[in-house]
């Protein structure tokens, strides 16, 4: 079967054309004479840091110590406080879309983004979000949730996202990278901020909004003189979501995707408060999110009812996390510190989360509203509790020295409402040694070391080299990582899939190699290239067991099967063109292929063995412009090109075309009064009718051949520092 989408508004040669000719304009203003900047309060340093110091920013999600990032091991990319703000980043996942490397699959519900890291697809569980350094990826699934990937970013300081296995320093599921959120800081960054937004998805009658504030401050101010500082942050969202009602297209056979014309199963009710503490050396830091939120377009409507008007109640997937962490750091001597931490994280489905089936799938069971069987025993409390110590020596300028013990206790239910419970322990430690040879070349050793009580025993190392002869980066990497079976994968059991306690961790091996290019009071540029081998792959198959629900004729469930092998490069580019212009470009190629796939299979999971990785696009490029109107006024520009994508081998709908998406921001700075500040927010400029590719088994049945992206999207947000 071809792609069942409707024609796209606009081709995409004529899309290409506008934005040549936007471009065009833009270099016409640029070139133009440069108007005299009006006077404007000096933001924090790193606010005006200039694009060729970029290298120079110290990072420490790489090596878990501080290090500039140009002496970082393989690829580490940084969204800084300044990009965040003019390019109208409200999100993580904002964010995240503009990094090379990452693919999305939008469901605007019960995810709502799966995204995938380095071209191998899975369930959000194959890459860790860290806040501040702890972990937010929920207990049961591992898994990037609605309140991870849609945390806030108005009290961010920057991002660090590493690519790539990290496992000897993080331990499972550090698969193919950590993103670590790391927010505003009392000392360094001190100051209030308050600010409301609203928007609305234009041609609908389906609004959103909110508010947020952040307090950082310390007992003296900047200067840290005191050892008392603070940093707060507060933010409250909801939205209708996007309209997706009357998306329709079914097959003779009734396959394809399909939503009511009532559909209203989009809508977030979702906060977030994060507020971190330090006294001397002893620190505490607590995180609390709740979000609330529909289905989506995770299943099509005809199988899962998507509105709670005309007598239904819909579906809703409401999650929520709350995590504690307390820490002191022993400055032993100018040399040796050790750093402890504990750290209580509470992950939960809520009660209140519930999915309505018909009992006869179709577009007419819309008419029955008596007719339909709705769950709502989902709730699932998670727990776990970790220690960690970790000793840093320094011995000489040249030489420094990681060892970490780490020990977590997990609690979880069995299943979705269930009381049983099913607990393990994971035991670990690790060690990593950097040395610096000269001041050109540098290498950096780790190895690790885990016991876990459901799945054995794990050995992962890294080994890089760094050399950095004048304004030339070089790195090397070898590495191998795990990721664990999560108990969402061995013990979870829904109507649609089965439980299964034997599976075994993931593995993979990585080798990767890059080069950048700093050029002078410019900008730089970068190549990364890397090629894993992933074995005892956990993917969902069909099996030949009879389900008697009626979603499916056969259960499916999580095994381990065959390999993959994945070769691909990252490029990644910053320009600081004029005083005026800044330019960013990137580029991913990703070829991947599953190999070893059993041929008793009554179904391949995912692809015939031999054949590519589905549902990630070879080629993704993303690029953007900022503008300086006047100094306090910046206008920006960009987009996501991704090439057409080759579908899951259970999707009759064999390609989703390529597509283009323009955004746009323009930030007004000390709008009319010193500290006030205005934002708008164009999302989707041509509102162009694009598809992702269908999740998980995508049969066109329970699950959608195709997932609609969001159409135009507006928001204003005015707020106010002091």
């Amino acid at each position: 079967m071809e792609s069942m989408h409707p024609p796209l508004n606009q081709s995409l040669l004529s899309r290409l054309a506008k934005s040549f000719l936007a471009g065009t304009f833009l270099l016409m203003v640029v070139c133009s004479p440069s108007p005299v900047f009006p006077e404007m309060a000096a933001p924090d340093d790193i606010y005006d840091m200039n694009i060729s110091e970029l290298m120079d920013l110290e990072v420490v999600t790489a090596t878990r110590t501080s290090v500039k990032l140009k002496d970082t091991p393989g690829a580490v990319y940084v969204i800084t406080e300044k990009e965040i703000r003019e390019r109208g980043y409200r999100t993580l996942s904002d964010a995240l879309h503009d990094v090379p490397g990452f693919d999305f699959q939008s469901t605007y519900g019960l995810f709502p983004e799966l995204i995938h890291q380095r071209g191998l697809i899975g369930n959000n569980q194959r890459s860790l979000v860290y806040i501040d350094g702890i972990p937010d990826n929920n207990i049961s699934e591992n898994a990037i949730l609605g309140g991870t990937i849609r945390y806030p970013l108005h009290n961010v300081e920057q991002i660090e996202i590493v690519a790539g296995p990290v496992s000897s320093l993080y331990g499972a599921n550090a698969f193919n990278g950590v993103i670590n959120i790391i927010t505003k800081d009392g000392k360094t960054a001190p100051g209030k901020s308050v600010q409301a937004f609203a928007g609305n998805w234009t041609d609908t009658d389906h609004y959103g909004g909110g508010a947020a504030f952040s307090l950082n401050d310390s007992s003296s101010g900047a200067s840290g003189e005191k050892p008392f500082a603070y940093s707060i942050g507060g933010y409250y969202y909801n939205s209708d979501g996007p309209d997706f009602s009357g998306i329709q297209h079914l097959d003779t056979d009734g396959r394809g995707y399909w939503w009511s014309d009532t559909y209203n199963n989009s809508d977030e009710d979702t906060y977030n408060v994060t507020a971190k503490f330090s006294f001397d050396n002893l620190r505490a830091e607590f995180i609390n999110w709740r979000y609330l939120q529909g289905d989506g377009t995770s299943a099509n409507g005809t199988y899962q009812i998507d509105t709670d008007g005309n007598g239904f109640t819909g579906s809703a997937w409401d999650l929520q996390s709350t995590t504690v962490s307390l820490g002191y750091l022993w400055e032993i001597n100018s040399k040796l510190s050790l750093d402890s931490e504990s750290i209580i994280h509470h992950s939960e489905l809520l009660s209140s989360s519930h999915e309505s089936y018909p009992n006869m799938p179709g577009p007419e069971a819309y008419t029955h509203p008596e007719d339909v069987t709705t769950v709502s025993d989902y709730a699932r409390p998670d727990e776990s509790f970790e220690i960690e110590e970790r000793l840093q020596w320094t011995p000489s300028k040249r030489i420094g020295v990681t060892l970490g013990l780490e020990s977590i206790y997990t609690e979880v239910p069995e299943g979705y409402g269930a009381y049983e419970t099913y607990n393990y322990k994971n035991y670990a430690g690790y060690l990593q040694s950097i040395y610096r040879m000269t001041d050109i070349f540098s290498a950096i050793g780790g190895y690790r070391f885990d016991h876990n009580t459901s799945y054995g025993d794990s050995h992962t190392y890294r080994i890089s080299g760094i050399a950095n002869p004048g304004k030339y980066t070089f790195n090397t990497l070898f590495s191998n990582a795990f990721r664990g079976p999560t108990a969402w994968e061995q013990l979870n059991e829904t109507r649609q899939r089965k439980e299964n306690q034997n599976l075994d961790p993931e593995k993979m091996w990585s080798a990767e190699a890059g080069a950048r290019y700093a050029f002078s009071s410019i900008g730089n540029v970068g190549l990364q290239g890397y090629y894993n081998v992933i074995e005892d792959l956990i993917l969902e198959v069909e099996t030949t067991d009879p389900n008697p629900n009626p979603e499916s004729d056969f259960w499916n469930q999580n095994q381990n099967i065959g390999k993959a092998h994945i070769i691909g490069a990252e490029l990644s580019s910053d320009y600081q063109l004029t005083d005026r212009l800044t330019l960013y470009l990137n580029y991913t190629c990703s070829k991947g292929e599953y190999t070893d796939l059993p041929e008793t299979l009554s179904s391949p999971p995912v692809a015939h063995d031999g054949e590519s990785i589905p549902n990630i696009p070879r080629h993704k490029i993303n690029t953007g412009v900022t503008y300086f109107i006047l100094k306090n006024l910046s206008l920006h520009l960009r987009s996501n090109y991704l090439y057409d994508i080759k579908t899951i081998q259970s999707n009759p709908v064999t390609k989703i075309d390529d597509k283009i998406i323009f955004h746009a921001n323009v930030r007004w700075e000390n709008a009319f009064v010193k500290g006030l500040y205005c934002q708008f927010l164009i999302r989707n400029i041509l509102d162009d009718d694009v598809f992702d590719p269908g999740i998980r088994t995508a049969t066109g049945e329970y699950y959608p051949t195709q997932q609609p992206v969001e159409g135009r999207n507006v928001w204003l947000t005015i707020g106010y520092d002091y």
